[in-house]
């Protein structure tokens, strides 16, 4: 394996696979690699791609920095990172995504350059920034930390009059879109975002390493504030913006409390006026202007009284974005992204002016009102975003600065309230990379969420994100049908095994709940309950700070992939903890090999709902395997590994 990279100054593409470098120990035995290279073109350039590696995980963070010790600018329109290595046959996985969609497997075998991206301004929209290389000489898994465009690109290295390799190939990654460029003004410099990079003999060891990375060095969660983990209640899909008032969220809230959950969010319906046949998405950005007739008390009141039964309240806000409808438009028409002219319809953060309004509203709803979780969604497409002139930024570099302004705001927010959780969420998935987790300590993976597709995702979020920021919820109550149709999935003749199985699947991640909890069964709100504690009693081992491991592959929507999923937790003690579900259509019984037990030990293993107990060592458990069996269609079992 080497480090190659592409860029383009000033029109002239250079390709560069890195054989000679300096390399520096650091004090905790990782490795700085940096390969040097000079470039002339209407002054000196200095591009040097560092690869600073990790000693425990094995990870590198990869990045090109390019100065220009001219006097002159120089113009970048491409900056990508990679690696290049020796293979007679490679094949990339990558993902697909959309609305309801994220984690859509893909696969190509590499005979031509091949590429693949996003130029709809956010990441995960079209496809995610993250890609796999199955190869003859080993499993290479990047994923990009970028929240806008981004692209791609693995192609066979073309011999050269001194160089005759036949079986090398190059995968990078980075900003390219066809429309970004950025002016390097004399003495100045420009630092590519990371790629981060793990290199393995097989899939799994390869994203593990990346989970371990991302936990380590990446997620800005307080394990403080997260221990135990906490359960979320939130209002958005039983009753949206139609149905939802201060009467029905501290109601909600009170049963929440009783059940054991630690936070109450207010979703989207809080702010604006009631106008007939406007809905919440036409009057975002008036975050000043609280609905008086769906809550008369008051932002302030309603947060007062949820923490007065002892629950956290939360608040949804979409701080970038503006509604054509919104009074913003007029008031701060000089915050407002534009592209030639036209309203973007959102707040350029590229701009300090677009900054200190976004904080200064958020000052309202963490200082002022008293929230405690906000949940920051966009749901809209920026595409190139921002040319504006009058901006702190160039025309061709607007959305860059955009998510580098959007990423300082999320910093100075998490310093100045670091009692509170920010959730990022766009559309459900669509901008979920490992850039973006770097400044929220959770993220949402997706709108739609019946338990066949919340398993896609999860299995796609932990190629590269650890489980503990990963926020989703149960199989919800709703008011449309992008559930299968199904619009209240608990009822009285629900099986218990069923709840199991939609609960339990959330509960491998941070689990959200939204439910009209008034009219659910008794019989649900107490499994719920249960099922919660024993959550609260594991979380933190095994889910915070434990590992996880893909013990199958990825199951996917509508009767496809694995049917019979297990994921297995394993946490410092090198104790385990065992998740089964049994999909519609799966055979009736699994066998799985255990990961990270310790091979001499004897363990007691207990099936939580069969009863089943017995004793085995760690090598029986990991070279034997573990069997599931009597499971019905749309059930579960947990299994302990102690």
């Amino acid at each position: 394996m080497k480090f190659s990279y592409i860029a383009v100054l000033n029109g002239v593409e250079i390709r560069q696979e890195c054989t000679y470098h300096t390399c520096e120990v650091q004090k905790d035995g990782g490795k700085k690699l940096v390969f040097p290279r000079f470039h002339h073109d209407g002054g000196l350039l200095t591009l040097d791609l560092v690869a600073l590696q990790d000693p425990g995980t094995g990870v590198y963070r990869c990045q090109l920095e390019i100065h220009n010790t001219g006097s002159q600018p120089v113009r970048l329109s491409r900056a990508d990172v990679g690696v290049s290595f020796e293979s007679r046959e490679t094949t990339v996985h990558f993902f697909q995504s959309d609305w309801g969609s994220e984690y859509s497997p893909r696969s190509q075998k590499i005979e031509s350059e091949f590429s693949f991206g996003c130029v709809s301004g956010r990441s995960c929209k079209g496809f995610t920034p993250y890609v796999e290389c199955e190869t003859d000489s080993g499993y290479y898994a990047m994923a990009l930390a970028w929240s806008g465009n981004w692209t791609c690109t693995t192609f066979p290295w073309a011999e050269s009059y001194c160089d005759f390799r036949q079986w090398t190939t190059c995968c990078v990654m980075g900003l390219t879109d066809g429309e970004f460029y950025y002016d390097i003004p004399g003495g100045g410099a420009f630092t590519t975002p990371a790629v981060y990079l793990a290199a393995a003999q097989s899939r799994e060891p390869a994203c593990l390493a990346l989970r371990r990375y991302y936990k380590k060095f990446l997620s800005p969660m307080d394990e403080k504030m997260f221990t135990p983990m906490p359960l979320e209640y939130n209002t958005w899909w039983p009753y949206e913006d139609r149905y939802i008032n201060e009467e029905v969220y501290q109601q909600n809230a009170e049963i929440a409390q009783k059940m054991g959950f630690r936070y109450a969010m207010l979703d989207a319906g809080w702010f604006g006026e009631t106008v007939e046949g406007e809905t919440w998405f036409e009057k975002r950005g008036d975050w000043d202007k609280v609905n008086p007739e769906l809550f008369p008390s008051g932002m302030k009141a309603m947060c007062d009284k949820a923490k007065a039964v002892g629950i956290l309240p939360g608040m949804w806000c979409e701080i970038e974005a503006v509604g054509k409808d919104a009074e913003l438009n007029r008031t701060h028409e000089k915050i407002i992204a534009k592209r030639e002219g036209r309203s973007l319809g959102y707040v350029c953060f590229g701009s300090k002016e677009g900054r200190k309004w976004a904080m200064d509203t958020v000052d309202r709803i963490l200082g002022e009102y008293g929230a405690k979780w906000i949940k920051f969604d966009f749901n809209l497409d920026p595409g190139f975003g921002c040319d504006r002139e009058d901006h702190d930024h160039g025309k061709g570099d607007g959305l860059y600065a955009h998510y580098l302004g959007y990423y300082q705001f999320l910093d100075e927010l998490r310093e100045k309230y670091p009692d509170v959780v920010i959730e990022n969420c766009s559309s459900g998935g669509l901008r979920g990379d490992i850039g973006m987790m770097s400044h929220c300590q959770v993220g949402f993976l997706s709108d739609p969420d019946f338990t066949e597709f919340h398993l896609q995702l999860y299995w796609g979020a932990l190629s590269f994100l650890h489980q503990c920021c990963l926020l989703h919820f149960t199989w919800s109550d709703v008011l449309q049908d992008h559930n299968l149709g199904v619009g209240c999935p608990i009822q009285e003749d629900t099986p218990q095994s069923k709840l199991d199985y939609m609960v339990r699947a959330a509960m491998m991640g941070l689990p959200g709940f939204s439910y009209r909890l008034p009219e659910l069964p008794a019989w649900a709100l107490e499994r719920i309950q249960e099922l919660g504690e024993f959550y609260t009693q594991h979380s933190t081992a095994f889910l915070l700070r434990g590992d996880a491991y893909r013990l199958t592959e990825q199951p996917l929507t509508f009767g496809r992939g694995e049917r019979f999923p297990v994921f297995q937790f394993v946490d410092k003690d090198q104790r385990g903890l065992v998740f089964a579900f049994r999909l519609p259509g799966a055979k009736e019984s699994q066998t799985v090999r255990l990961q990270g037990l310790d091979p001499q030990r004897t363990y007691q293993v207990a099936y939580q709902d069969s009863g089943d107990t017995w004793e085995a060592t760690g090598a029986q458990l990991m070279e034997q395997g573990l069997t599931l069996q009597g499971l019905p269609e749309e059930g579960s079992e947990i299994v302990t590994v102690f």
